[in-house]
């Protein structure tokens, strides 16, 4: 369905898309840095790479389909398991994990205050899941070892927990990626630090000191050089990082050194960074200082295995690995040198046994020369069957999990029991081998339990709290929300429906100017207050300039931010589209590509624009010639604003030899991203013909003319006239055929002509049942919830 403004003006502007190719770190890129290190070396870095290209919001799109791409092809997601097309599935509207992804701003613009050029810096905007994104909200990041997964949808799983903060210093909400994604986004964050050294200090966030340097808090430094120091630079950052700087002009400097991190933070920061430094030997993974859980095992002949990658740098020695404690044993006991220096790094095998029940610990030591890592490594032994903590903790549920030990039942099932307190509201005979169990069904915010048996084992209880519902302000509408006006004049209002969900307090939406907000299309602010049970508000742009705008619609509640939902608006005079073709360049052939018209810029396929076909124009001396295929076409790469009222156009077949063709008009009101078809002209005679479609559609719009059978044929002259209203309504006009919202605690019912309406209280009674006049119809009613219904539709109103 596609929102109903009355579109008043109409103004064609040009987005040409930068393209570049991918480039390694330019020699000698970072030698201002040289010999800095803490406060200055950060300085050194804002002034290197604090100047770059703007990308713009939109342009983060087309950046996406080289900067985030897998090597199927597919738009790679750190906050799911999907993987998008690259042109299609842009959130627009979510209800559940899996159904499109957005621009994620891993460091919230709400910090920021939604300020250029942080917004659109790609170096900390990822497309990721619009589901999971508007879990994580504007929460930190952090680590919370019992927070919620969002559930999955079909094969497509949510990446990510939001809870309650386990990490030292800070005991708020946060969000935790998954450990794969965990050093991406610490070097994201480090790279904000240095390209807005002059700014961060400004910018108002739990993670934040409120200075320039070092900008984060203790906790927070804690927390990004543990991720930085766990989660090696891996070859998808090196990747993103060459594309990002072929499109924006600059590096993260904290993925092409990732040592910068220690000299400005961490363990060297007294101490100054050097390009020969990063040639010193050392042992890089697994990083020194870190713990490594090895599990649950059963006491006895049980053990656990763990393979562990070692990555080094410039080592010329082999690296010994020894462990401090005799439950612990590791093989091989020494790594090839070069085998360390490789991008593969060398593998080392961690193996703990233990005869009694306990909990155990020990060092392993890696040493190659002077580079020595010392990890830590943890695992425990209990008696009979092991049973592990529950993760993707849902509303509804959990997923179990458990050591194997054989002792099978029949089958090679173990019997897994669910418990609320001491009742079992669940048994299930599950695969052994699987090791995990999805349990569903639950009650939210409910602890449980569970244990498992084997033939002769019982497991230790494990506890387990399903997950509280999470607040939810959620916005739906009508296809791509965008305005056009004239300057001084206001744009028709769209309708927002809101879906308000856990939240039981009121809730303040906010846009910028030049957009306005309103729940009863009378008082228009920036701001509006919505109760718990109004689900709709309203939103137009009204500017006395001239110009493009563009804002995020926030809500609101407590703690809880979503300013997911993007609003644009065009601002300019009236004017008229007819493209004559005659600002076009002639070609040789059917060469295609990218062609600036008089009204429009247009993408040619298989379609050419000779110089022997001067004839052949209508008016003129131009006119587009469509090649034999029949995947012949032209299509709009900029909008128009005034919305379709009718398409002409004039169009003839190349030869009664070639034969008729048939072209077939489309419009998109989404940028291109999606067509629909109005129908469909033939040529079937060698002089012009005027052929003339009705479109009745409003707002942003583009065009496409595609061949769909014959041979050669010409089109010239193409006119379409601004949106007017349609004589035939469909049903989304119905719908915007009439309003009804409370305004001065009176009800009003506005309809587009005398109808029948009926108005319900919650309570039962029927409060009007009758014709409504054309316009708008008062009603006084008390304060309450109401059901106003007319034809098929229904709407709450509440009066206050």
């Amino acid at each position: 369905m596609a929102i109903t403004h009355r579109i008043k003006t109409a103004c064609l502007y040009l987005v040409f898309a930068a393209l570049g190719l991918n480039a390694d770190e330019p020699s000698g890129y970072y030698s201002t840095c040289e010999n800095l290190g803490g406060e200055n070396l950060l300085k050194a870095l804002y002034s290197k790479i604090s100047s770059h290209t703007n990308v713009g919001y939109d342009g983060l799109w087309s950046l996406y389909k080289t900067s985030d791409v897998k090597p199927n092809g597919k738009i790679w997601d750190m906050y799911s398991t999907k993987e998008w097309p690259t042109n299609s599935q842009q959130c627009g509207q979510y209800k559940i994990v899996g159904d499109c992804y957005n621009r994620e701003h891993s460091f919230p613009k709400s910090w920021f205050s939604k300020g250029s050029p942080m917004v659109s810096d790609a170096f900390h905007i990822y497309p990721t899941d619009g589901k999971v994104n508007g879990q994580r909200s504007n929460y930190p990041y952090g680590e919370c070892a019992n927070g919620t997964t969002l559930p999955s949808n079909g094969s497509v799983k949510a990446l990510g927990r939001l809870g309650s903060s386990t990490f030292s210093g800070y005991n708020g909400t946060v969000f935790e990626p998954v450990d794969e994604y965990k050093g991406d986004f610490a070097r994201s964050y480090f790279y904000m630090a240095a390209c807005y050294y002059n700014k961060i200090g400004n910018w108002n966030s739990p993670m934040l000191a409120g200075n320039n340097y070092p900008a984060f808090t203790s906790w927070a430094i804690n927390l990004l050089l543990k991720w930085h120091r766990q989660d090696p630079v891996s070859k998808k950052e090196t990747d993103r990082n060459d594309a990002v700087y072929a499109r924006q002009h600059n590096r993260n400097p904290f993925i092409d050194h990732p040592e910068m991190a220690e000299y400005i933070w961490g363990n060297k920061k007294n101490e100054r960074w050097s390009s020969d430094t990063n040639k010193e030997p050392e042992i890089n993974s697994p990083a020194s200082g870190s713990t490594i859980d090895l599990g649950i095992t059963s006491a006895g002949d049980y053990q656990l295995i763990r393979t562990i990658t070692v990555k080094g740098s410039h080592l010329t020695q082999n690296v010994s690995v020894s462990s401090s404690d005799s439950h612990f044993t590791v093989t091989p006991t020494s790594l090839a040198a070069s085998s360390v220096n490789s991008d593969a790094g060398a593998k080392v095998s961690v193996m703990f046994k233990n005869s009694v029940a306990a909990k155990s610990a020990s060092t392993l030591t890696f040493r190659s020369g002077t580079a020595v890592s010392t990890v830590n490594v943890k695992a425990e032994t209990v008696e009979g069957l092991p049973a592990l903590p529950a993760t993707d903790i849902t509303t509804e549920g959990f997923t179990a999990r458990w050591v194997c030990i054989g002792d099978e039942f029949d089958g090679g099932t173990y019997k897994l029991t669910v418990y609320k307190g001491p009742d079992v509201v669940a048994q299930y005979d599950v695969n052994a081998k699987a090791e995990t169990y999805e349990v569903g069904n639950l009650e939210p915010t409910t602890a449980y339990s569970y244990t498992l048996s084997s033939r002769n084992q019982t497991s230790n209880a494990v506890d387990v709290t399903t997950a509280t519902p999470m607040p939810a302000v959620n916005f739906y509408y009508d296809g791509d929300l965008s305005f056009s006006a004239v300057p001084g004049e206001a744009s028709e209002a769209a309708e927002l429906l809101v879906e308000i969900e856990n939240i039981d307090t009121d809730v303040e939406i906010e846009v910028n100017e030049p957009f306005e907000l309103s729940t009863d299309k009378s008082n228009w602010s920036t701001k509006i207050t919505l109760n718990v049970d109004e689900d709709r508000c309203y939103l137009r742009v009204n500017s006395a300039k001239a110009g493009v705008f563009e804002t995020s619609i926030t809500a609101t509640a407590g703690e809880y931010v979503n300013d997911d939902a993007t609003v644009q608006a065009i601002v300019c005079e009236l004017t008229n589209f007819i493209e004559d073709f005659e600002a076009l360049i002639t070609t040789s052939g059917y060469e295609g590509g990218e062609w600036v018209g008089t009204a429009a810029t247009w993408y040619l396929d298989d379609v050419g624009m000779y110089a022997t076909d001067k004839s052949e124009a209508h008016n003129g001396k131009q006119c587009v010639r469509y090649g034999k295929s029949t995947t012949s076409s032209i299509e709009m790469l900029t909008d128009t604003p005034n919305g379709a009222g009718t398409v002409e156009l004039y169009g003839k077949r190349w030869s009664s030899s070639d034969g008729d063709a048939t072209v077939e008009l489309l419009y998109s009101t989404d940028q291109g991203k999606s067509w629909t078809s109005v129908g469909t002209a033939t040529f079937n005679s060698d002089s012009y013909n005027k052929y003339t479609f009705t479109v009745n559609r409003q707002g942003n719009i583009r065009l496409k003319f595609a061949q769909t059978k014959g041979k050669r044929c010409f089109i010239d002259d193409i006119a379409v006239s601004n949106y007017t209203a349609s004589s035939s309504i469909d049903p989304v006009e119905n719908y915007h055929a009439w309003d009804a919202y409370c305004r001065d605690g009176q009800l009003i019912v506005e309809a587009s002509s005398k109808t029948k309406a009926a108005i319900y209280g919650v309570d039962g009674i029927t409060y009007h049942n009758g014709t409504v006049a054309s316009g708008e119809t008062s009603f006084n009613l008390p304060a309450g919830l109401y059901i106003v219904s007319i034809g098929d539709f229904t709407r709450r109103v509440l009066i206050k």
